[in-house]
Order: structure tokens, then sequence, then C-alpha cells
């Protein structure tokens, strides 16, 4: 028996015409669970969380809540409530009359809804701001304030649809940990639309990655980000080199690839062929620069010149050219960067271990992305 608030997407496809949106997406959300649908703009995501809510209509397929069908549900009777990317507070309404507001389109008489708004502010910890205009709150509060007018209908479901992206970055990561904590407490599912690979990988029990209206993986932000099942993953979620090569020999434990620039990469062997064509990633964090003893014998290396360096506190994250269109990224820790430091412009040789290759499948029409990294 289903869970009240678990969505089941079922081969739900969504056309505007020729264009297709969402193709034969099937997808469980757990009850109770925080699931972000991640990707770039165009792939598809707000799409499909508009399909949940009731605001666009499946061309194909089934969305279950709690087991029972919504297609064709209205969107005040499916156990959704959606908070929408721009808030769309009422600037003449009071906070505790904006938060009430729903309940006063249902005929809630005026002291019920006002002490059910109560109610929730106090959640969201916003009760002693109850008597403000939304123009006297700032971007934080103004969020928290659409994120109780969501709650009052006691949804089975929250749809959130780029919640952060109005708010300053000090601003976001604050409200990132408060959305994730009023989760926990509420114990309700959330659906939550992002572009932005840390807020998904910080807030998610489940992370779906998508791509031009499929879904390229889905499972915990751990999985994703530590075992990314195609080199579109890999590249989107931003922490992973990912290159490409030929088996030119095989081993017992290990082969040796030849890139399509000449390079040459020592990997596990897994049964690899001769002539076998393999994608692999390494996380940028396995990189080092050349400069210890313990480093010569890594069994891979890179040599290129320095693109640019990012000193981001406890690491550096350094750019190397290695070919006219490719690029490598070390993220290096500073005690280890500073010990023997480059500079942009400086030749350098970056190594890795073999052991800490991970393969892949290459994505369909792969393109070079950059994402946003830490």
């Amino acid at each position: 028996m289903s869970e009240p608030g678990e969505v089941v997407i079922s081969n739900i496809t969504k056309a505007f015409g020729d264009n297709v949106a969402v193709e034969n997406i099937n997808l469980t959300i757990p009850d109770g669970s925080y699931c972000c649908l991640l990707g770039p703009s165009g792939c598809g995501k707000t799409t499909l969380l508009r399909m949940i809510a009731g605001h666009e209509v499946p061309t194909e397929g089934d969305i279950t809540i709690g087991g029972t069908s919504v297609i064709g549900v209205p969107t005040g009777q499916r156990g959704t409530s959606m908070m929408f990317q721009s808030y769309a507070l009422f600037p003449h309404l009071t906070v505790l009359d904006n938060v009430a507001f729903s309940l006063k389109m249902k005929n809630v008489g005026k002291e019920d809804r006002r002490q059910q708004a109560y109610e929730v502010l106090k959640k969201v910890q916003l009760e002693p701001l109850a008597t403000r205009m939304p123009a006297q709150l700032s971007g934080g509060q103004q969020q928290r304030v659409a994120l109780a007018r969501s709650l009052i209908t006691n949804p089975k479901v929250l749809l959130l649809d780029e919640p952060l992206s109005a708010l300053d970055e000090y601003l976001r990561l604050q409200m990132r940990a408060e959305v994730k904590r009023l989760q926990l407490d509420l114990g309700i599912t959330f659906i939550h639309v992002t572009h932005t690979q840390p807020e998904a990988l910080a807030l998610a029990d489940l992370v779906v990655v998508m791509d031009t209206g499929h879904i390229e993986q889905s499972g915990s932000a751990r999985e994703i980000y530590d075992i990314p099942r195609t080199t579109y993953v890999a590249e989107f979620m931003g922490g992973w080199n990912v290159l490409n090569g030929k088996v030119l020999i095989e081993e017992e434990s290990y082969a040796t690839l030849k890139s399509p620039h000449g390079e040459e990469f020592r990997v596990p062997n897994n049964g690899n062929k001769k002539g076998q064509d393999l994608s692999f990633g390494v996380r940028r964090d396995k990189i080092h620069l050349l400069g210890t003893e313990q480093q010569k014998d890594r069994g891979n290396s890179l040599n290129g010149k320095v693109h640019a360096i990012e000193y981001q506190g406890n690491w550096v994250k350094v750019t190397i050219d290695r070919t006219d269109t490719h690029q490598l990224v070390a993220v290096i820790e500073d005690k280890e960067y500073f010990t023997n430091p480059a500079n942009v412009g400086d030749q350098v040789t970056a190594t890795w271990s073999a052991e800490d290759v991970h393969f892949m499948e290459k994505a369909e029409g792969e393109q070079n992305l950059i994402g946003e990294t830490f």
C-alpha cells in the first residue's frame, strides 16, 4: 500500500507541439523524502514539477500520489502545494493575511484562519512579523512567508520551483539549512527544482539529474557525486575530470589507454579488450601536481600549462590546459599546494593513481558542460 506522500511517475511524456519537453520518464519519490530535480535550463525539470502540481497535463503516462492517479484532478485536490520562484506575495496584505489567504478562499472563518496562520508562522519562526507588509521584509523573510502560505493547506507533497535562486549567496546558504530543517520537522515529501549542484547535494535524499527531457541518473547525493553513471552526470556535477581513450595494451590487472590526443593512461583492467573505446573519470581532489617522490609513481601523468588558480581557503583549484580544447582541474589541499605552489603560465605535471579511475558510460550527444563547482 502506498504511503500518503509517495509520488510515482509512470511513462510520462509531455510535448508542446513538435517540441518534446519530457519523454518517457519513470520515477518513484518515496513518502517523506526530499527530492531535488537537477539539471540545466530546458532539461524538463520544471515541466515535470508542473505536471505533478496539475499546472500541465501530460501527453502520455500517469502520475499517482499516495497510490491514487491525479491525472485530471484539479490542483487544489491533489494533496500538493506549490511555492513559486517569485514568491508572489500580495503587497497589500500583512504577513498573517498572506499566509491565511488560501483558507479565506475556502470560506474558513476569520478567527479560525488567522489562528491556523499563526501556527504555521511559528513553524517558520515568523510569528513576531505577522503584522508587517511584504515590503518591510528581507528576501529570506519573504521566502519563509511563501513557505508558510504553501504549508497552511497541510499538503502531502510540497513542490518548490527554484525557491532559493532570488537570494544572495550568504542568505541562500542560511535558508538552505532552514528548508531542510523544516522538511525534517514536517516529515512530508518535498520536490525541489534547482539548477545548482551544491544545493541539490546539500538538501536531497534523492537527486534526479535530468538532461533534454530524460533522467540521466537518480540516487542519493553521495551516489550521484561519487559514482556518476555517465560522462554527462560527471561533468554536470562538476567534481570530475572526464577522459577518453582506446585500449592499447592489456595486462593482467591494468590496461593502457591512448587518448585521441596521443596521451596514455593506466587504468584497472575490467575485462576490456584491445581497441575498445572507454570513458572514465578522475575526481578533481584525486589529482596532484608533481612535487614529491611519492607522487612520481602514481601511474598516470599529464603535462600542461596552468590556466587559472583559485584560492578557496582550505583548498586551491588549479585549472590546467592539456590540449587546445580540453582542460584538467585539480582541487588540492592548501598545505600540499603551498609546499610547491604554481603560477599561471607555468608548465606542470598532473598525476593521479590508476586506482582512482572510475569507468562510466559516454552520454548520447555528449557536450562539454560547465557546472557550478566546489
